[in-house]
């Protein structure tokens, strides 16, 4: 074991607020924070109570103006005006497509494995209303780079018209179900190029993969924070560049105050400055997550052994139940997620029924969790590598899995 490796693995897992016997293989659902980072939030919270008024009247805007300086330094933005807080990944890509001024006839391409919750939500609303018709891709993986581009250059070659143009292109980042790292660097810049505008859901991002969002240069960009980045649920940023700040606006707007004009200049953030009475403080635990990240390491670090573990873990789960990885010929694939083909031919079960007793036993009954679900006609499980995992935890989970899948066998 190295010396950097040493600082990573299981004995880890007691500095996070875990269940000590909780075998955790699903980080990327929702995310979890160490203990340093809910002694932030509980001071912060016990600071707000100590006078409401004068947190939420005055001191929010500045504290939550530094946390966006932070988060500018790390996500290579110059200017932190160009980021919002949203508190979570749905409710920025929402700010920005439903207040979009979309014109009937209008285009917008997404992929059939685009999150859920925006497919059937958001952009559901927006076809069902009339306003756009969705130019939906089908991706199929296991699948090159370079395959994925194809599809998305002939689809702009076949539905890119001067009456009815492709107005947007919404695409994942690193999608969810199955967790593959898309091609959004190249995709973005393909549709630049056909003056199609560019909504990348980063919603996996942030603590995963390394980002430069001023070398990307997105039309809009939301990533999580309380996923990859231990920072507490539900904190999210959404990044516009001020070419486009004037089309966004928030889902809830609130007119600004003067203490709000005070400390945010640019219209685009005193809109989503002040967004009602809520709780802002897993925004203000972002310094708190970083100082830890830097503890360990800093950021390089973090994210290679998480990808390594996701890869050796994977690989591991893969031989026990004498399946395979969803990977390409390139490996790109896998960041720090990874899909293990399940040993499960048919279920007795239907499709929802199996996924949620397969979620429910790896819980209540072996204390672990990892999502199964069907893709490209083969069920799947998604297994998350983070600092606090060993190969032990894999081993544990493939375990587990097999009894599972022979239980749900038909």
């Amino acid at each position: 074991m190295t010396k950097e490796n040493a600082t990573f693995g299981k004995h880890l897992r007691s500095q996070f607020v875990l269940d000590p016997n909780y075998v955790p293989l699903n980080h990327g659902s929702l995310g979890t924070f160490p203990h340093s980072v809910s002694e932030a939030l509980k001071k912060n919270r016990e600071y707000v109570e100590l006078h409401p008024d004068r947190w939420h009247r005055v001191e929010v805007f500045p504290k939550l103006r530094k946390a966006r300086e932070s988060l500018a330094r790390l996500l290579q933005v110059e200017d932190p005006s160009d980021l919002a807080f949203v508190q979570n990944a749905s409710t920025g890509l929402a700010s920005v497509l439903r207040s979009f001024p979309f014109e009937k006839g209008d285009k917008i391409i997404c992929f059939s494995v685009t999150y859920t919750t925006v497919l059937n939500g958001s952009l559901k609303f927006l076809e069902d209303a009339g306003l756009v018709e969705l130019v939906k891709i089908d991706l199929s993986y296991p699948m090159s780079d370079e395959a994925v581009i194809d599809l998305v250059r002939e689809a702009i070659q076949q539905h890119h018209h001067q009456d009815k143009p492709i107005r947007m292109a919404v695409m994942d980042a690193i999608s969810s179900l199955p967790a593959v790292r898309f091609p959004f660097e190249a995709v973005t810049r393909l549709v630049k190029e056909h003056n199609i505008l560019s909504l990348v859901d980063g919603a996996h991002t942030l603590g995963q993969i390394p980002l430069d969002l001023t070398t990307l240069d997105p039309d809009f960009f939301v990533a999580n924070l309380h996923k990859w980045l231990y920072v507490p649920r539900g904190a999210s940023v959404l990044y516009v560049p001020k070419r486009n700040q004037h089309l966004v606006r928030p889902l809830s707007i609130t007119p600004a105050n003067d203490f709000n004009k005070k400390v945010n200049k640019v219209p685009f953030e005193q809109d989503f400055g002040d967004p009602g009475i809520f709780d802002h403080s897993p925004f203000i635990c972002i310094h708190a997550a970083l100082e830890f990240r830097e503890s360990l390491g800093g950021e390089e670090a973090i994210m290679k052994f998480t990808h390594e573990m996701a890869v050796k873990g994977g690989a591991l789960v893969a031989e026990l139940l004498g399946t395979s990885v969803m990977e390409n010929p390139e490996g790109t694939l896998t960041a720090s997620m990874v899909n293990v083909e399940l040993p499960l031919k048919e279920s007795k079960y239907s499709d929802g029924e199996t996924e949620r007793l397969f979620i429910e036993k790896i819980i209540y009954e072996h204390n672990c969790m990892a999502p199964a679900f069907k893709h490209n006609g083969k069920w799947w499980v998604r297994l998350s590598g983070q600092v606090y995992n060993d190969l032990d935890d894999f081993k544990y989970g493939a375990k587990v899995i097999q009894q599972i899948c022979n239980e749900l066998q038909k």
